[in-house]
C-alpha cells in the first residue's frame, strides 16, 4: 500500500504473506514490512491510517519493527518481545582502514582456521526435499509453515536464485546467500537446520570461515535461539543487534500462543534485504 500526496508517493507499507500454524492448524498470516512515511508527513496520523488499513487485510499479523513503528503498533494493542538478535562478523575494515582489509582477513582466517570447510552445493530443484529440511521445530504454540509452495516462492523462483546455496557440516544443513549489493560483498546464513547445539555451533563457525575465504565484508544471521546466542567466539558472529518482534491477532488465543514464542530465522522475513550488521 502507498500513501500519495499531489501525485507523489510519500509513504508505504509492505506485506509478505505466510502460513502460521497455531492452535493446532495452519491459517494465513502476514508479515508487516517496509513501513515508512516521509518526515514532513509524519505526526499527522498517516502512519496510524496505513497501519489500520493494513491490519484489515488479515486477522493474524507479525513484524520485526523499530522504535518508531512500535509506537504506532502499541496504539492498536500489539505485543512485543526482544529475544531475537542479528549476529554478525565484520570482516573488512571500514573507511580509511580499508587498505588493511587483507590483513584483517588473514587474522580472521587464523582465528577460525580450525573450523571445518563447508560442503557447498547448488539448491536442489526438489521443493519437497528442501521443505522437509527447513521445517521449523514445533515451538510452544506457533510455528511458520515452510511448505513446498513457500520454498518455491522464497528460493526456487527467486530472481537471484544462483546466489543461494546449500551447505552441510556434521549433518547440520544450512541455506546460505553470497551476494554483492551497492559494492558490498556479503554472506548471509539464512537458515540453520535443527540438531545438537554443538553441531549447529560448528556450522556457524564454518560459515564464518567460508565468508572470510569468499572475501566478504560481513557475515551475519538472525536467530532467537537462546542456545546459539550464548556462543560468543569470533567464529560465532559475536556482534549482536536486537530485533524487536511484535504481533497482533483478532483472536486472543492466538495472541497468547504467539506470546509463548515464534522461532524465526533470516529466511522468513525481509532481513536479507535490510542488511543489518
Amino acid at each position: 500500500m502507498v500513501l500519495v500526496s499531489d501525485g507523489n508517493v510519500v509513504g508505504h507499507a509492505g506485506v509478505i504473506p505466510l502460513l502460521l500454524e497455531r492452535l493446532g492448524h495452519a491459517s494465513p498470516a502476514i508479515w508487516f514490512v517496509d513501513f515508512f512515511i516521509l518526515s514532513e508527513f509524519q505526526g499527522r496520523g498517516w502512519g496510524r491510517a496505513l497501519t489500520e488499513r493494513w491490519m484489515n487485510m488479515c486477522p493474524d499479523r507479525i513484524t520485526f519493527c523499530n522504535d518508531r513503528s512500535i509506537k504506532v503498533f502499541r496504539a492498536f494493542g500489539w505485543r512485543e518481545s526482544g529475544e531475537a538478535r542479528v549476529c554478525s562478523l565484520p570482516i573488512s575494515l571500514p573507511g580509511a582502514f580499508r587498505p588493511l582489509a587483507p590483513v584483517s582477513r588473514s587474522i580472521l582466517k587464523f582465528l577460525i582456521g580450525d573450523a571445518q570447510r563447508l560442503n557447498i552445493e547448488p539448491l536442489s530443484d526438489n521443493p519437497t526435499g528442501l521443505s522437509q529440511s527447513m521445517k521449523t521445530t514445533a515451538g510452544p504454540a506457533a510455528r511458520i509453515v515452510r511448505d513446498e509452495d513457500w520454498v518455491r516462492w522464497r528460493l526456487l523462483e527467486h530472481p537471484r536464485r544462483r546466489e543461494h546455496v546449500r551447505a552441510e557440516v556434521d549433518g547440520i544443513g544450512a541455506v546460505l546467500r553470497l551476494l554483492t549489493s551497492l559494492g558490498r560483498r556479503r554472506a548471509h546464513l539464512l537458515h540453520l537446520g535443527h540438531g545438537p547445539r554443538d553441531a549447529r555451533a560448528r556450522m556457524i563457525a564454518s560459515f564464518s570461515r567460508w565468508a572470510v575465504e569468499q572475501e566478504c565484508e560481513t557475515a551475519w544471521m538472525a536467530t532467537d535461539d537462546a542456545q546459539l546466542l550464548e556462543l560468543r567466539s569470533i567464529g560465532h558472529l559475536p556482534r549482536r543487534r536486537p530485533l524487536r518482534f511484535a504481533w497482533h491477532s483478532r483472536d486472543p488465543r492466538v495472541m497468547s500462543a504467539l506470546a509463548l514464542g515464534l522461532s524465526t530465522q533470516a529466511i522468513d522475513s525481509d532481513h536479507d534485504l535490510m542488511f543489518p550488521c
